[in-house]
C-alpha cells in the first residue's frame, strides 16, 4: 500500500543553483530525509563534480542524454553513486530528464 500517490504534472519545475537545471521534488521520506526528485537539464547544462557524505544517489535516465564524467547514458540506464563517492560533472549535450533517488538527507559537497 502506498502512503501517497502523485503525478509529476502536479508539481512545478523549480530553479536549482545551476543554470539550465530545474527540479521537481516528488517525495520526501520523513524518517530518513531521502528524496525522490525529477531533474530536467537543458542542452549544455552542467552540475559540477561533487559528492554526498551521507546520501547514496541513484539516477534513472528517462529521456535525452545524461553524461556523467564523460560517460554517456541513454534512456533506461541507471547510474549509482554510493555516499562519499566523488561523481560528476553531470551534464547533457541535448537536454535530459532523470529521476533521482537520494537515500538520506541531501548533502551536496563540491569537489
Amino acid at each position: 500500500m502506498y502512503d501517497s500517490i502523485c503525478h509529476p504534472d502536479d508539481f512545478s519545475w523549480k530553479e536549482s543553483d545551476f543554470a539550465g537545471v530545474t527540479n521537481k521534488v516528488l517525495n520526501t521520506n520523513p524518517n530518513t530525509g531521502g528524496l525522490t526528485v525529477l531533474t530536467r537539464m537543458d542542452a549544455g547544462a552542467e552540475i559540477p563534480a561533487h559528492h554526498h557524505d551521507i546520501a547514496d544517489e541513484l539516477v534513472y535516465v528517462l529521456e535525452g542524454d545524461f553524461i556523467e564524467n564523460g560517460q554517456h547514458y541513454r534512456p533506461g540506464t541507471v547510474f549509482f553513486a554510493q555516499a562519499g563517492t566523488k561523481h560528476g560533472p553531470h551534464h547533457s549535450q541535448h537536454g535530459c530528464v532523470v529521476l533521482t533517488q537520494f537515500s538520506k538527507t541531501l548533502d551536496f559537497v563540491l569537489d
